[in-house]
């Protein structure tokens, strides 16, 4: 056979060499797919060796990489020495490809025990990794294990918190190799039609673009948030210099309460013509009870003072939260922290709660090393898709991003319209602790009286 000659973009050289694990990531155009592709085809055609190609969710082999491979078969004339087949691809018989195999799967076809037929392959290749599941990496790395197998990954960065993007940039292991890749990088790019639609999504949408095109995350096509924050930390209101005030407004926290889900605290502060938030924290399997002393503790060491608390915003459901205990969510904080400082939030529409952020988002600072996982889930925080009618529906998926999400929602309600904190009346009285002067369902009834709710 001639020799074949393979142009690779210069980015992309790294991972010809031997590793474990391999990744290339970035936005359109930068010839990632087409790069493993080529490795594959090229490598089957000249020693046998078995690749599977693997995207999360493949419903048929039109939904797989294999025309890309053929395409690649066909353009290095190759055809001679593999054998294209409706669902796979064989060396043929007399060459040396014989005893090459290339098989297309979706991961949702395996579990612990077929995956197992895996074992022998010599490649690995997950595309659109950015939608590979913690569960089936998992599943997936311990099962290739033939000395000098590898594990490619290609993908679009979309959120931090995806798992392929933890794997390789966040905590990467010692036998691998990621590359980022965009379409600047494709010494090939301009030659092709992608350069000018690349050019049209800039002018017409550079947030989506720079997602699409140039590798940024969060910007999905059903993001409620990503758009307003990325213009945040484009205008340097995401940064390190915020903090705060001890001479100005007291301190609201809102939050979302959940056990088995997450609890989410954002710390707000009012500025002139604005508002900072300063710090965030979040975590599971926590009741009110576990979350008091903490958020007392984080506010100490902020040196937020207990006068300078304006009140901390529970959701509207939590005065019916009770994390398996006789006593609700509500009645635990103020007996921690008083009746004046615990301040139910007003029920509202969804809709209502995603057009105050929007609006309120324009006029905040938020510290980004203390906020940084909260930054990261209103990047993510998304409407859910509707499969049966092809559209995004008017509700946010429930996933890891969605308390999030809510509980910055309802802090910027809260900075649009402050309420008033309810006010004990004589006659009546709280159970939860000393000093308390008004029951539980009075507060809350004249909560929502006061905020004209009722």
């Amino acid at each position: 056979m001639s020799t074949l000659r393979i142009e690779v973009p210069r980015k992309l050289k790294p991972l010809l060499q031997p590793k474990r694990y391999k990744g290339a990531y970035g936005g359109r155009g930068g010839a990632k797919s087409h790069f493993f592709a080529e490795q594959i085809a090229v490598r089957a055609a000249t020693s046998p060796i078995r690749a599977v190609c693997i995207r999360e969710v493949q419903n048929s082999i039109k939904d797989s990489v294999r025309q890309l491979i053929v395409d690649k078969i066909l353009k290095h004339g190759l055809e001679g020495m593999l054998e294209i087949l409706e669902a796979e691809i064989r060396g043929r018989v007399g060459t040396p490809a014989e005893g090459s195999l290339i098989v297309f799967k979706g991961m949702q076809s395996y579990n612990a025990a077929n995956i197992k037929s895996l074992e022998g392959f010599d490649i690995a290749w997950v595309e659109e990794a950015q939608t590979f599941s913690q569960a089936s990496l998992d599943m997936l790395r311990p099962t290739l294990r033939k000395p000098g197998s590898e594990l490619w990954f290609s993908w679009n960065p979309r959120y931090k918190t995806d798992p392929v993007d933890q794997f390789f940039r966040q905590r990467p292991p010692k036998d691998s190799v990621a590359v980022n890749i965009n379409w600047q990088d494709n010494p090939w790019f301009r030659d092709t039609p992608l350069h000018q639609d690349m050019l049209d999504d800039y002018e017409a949408d550079a947030d989506k673009a720079e997602h699409v095109w140039g590798g940024a995350y969060g910007a999905s096509q059903g993001a409620i948030l990503a758009r307003w924050v990325n213009e945040a930390e484009r205008a340097g209101r995401i940064t390190n210099e915020v903090d705060y005030d001890p001479n100005g407004a007291p301190v609201e926290i809102s939050s979302d309460l959940g056990y088995r889900d997450t609890s989410c605290w954002w710390f707000w502060q009012r500025r002139l013509g604005g508002y900072v938030i300063f710090d965030y924290m979040h975590g599971t399997q926590m009741d009110a009870d576990d979350w008091a002393p903490l958020l007392q503790a984080r506010l100490k060491e902020r040196g937020v003072k207990p006068e300078m608390l304006g009140r901390i915003w529970l959701p509207p459901d939590a005065k019916a939260k009770t994390f398996a205990t006789k006593h609700s969510a509500m009645e635990k904080f103020i007996r921690a922290f008083g009746v004046q400082k615990i301040g139910p939030k007003p029920g509202s529409k969804k809709d209502d709660q995603i057009s105050a952020a929007r609006t309120i988002i324009k006029k905040v600072k938020i510290h980004k090393d203390r906020c940084e996982d909260g930054i990261d889930g209103l990047l993510a925080w998304e409407y859910e898709w509707n499969e049966e009618d092809n559209i995004f529906s008017r509700e946010p998926k429930h996933n890891w991003a969605s308390h999030r999400g809510d509980s910055f929602a309802y802090g910027c309600e809260i900075m649009e319209g402050l309420v008033a904190p309810p006010q004990p009346e004589r006659g009546r009285h709280l159970e939860v602790g000393h000093g308390n002067t008004m029951k539980f369902d009075d507060m809350w009834a004249t909560q929502q009286a006061a905020s004209g709710r009722i």
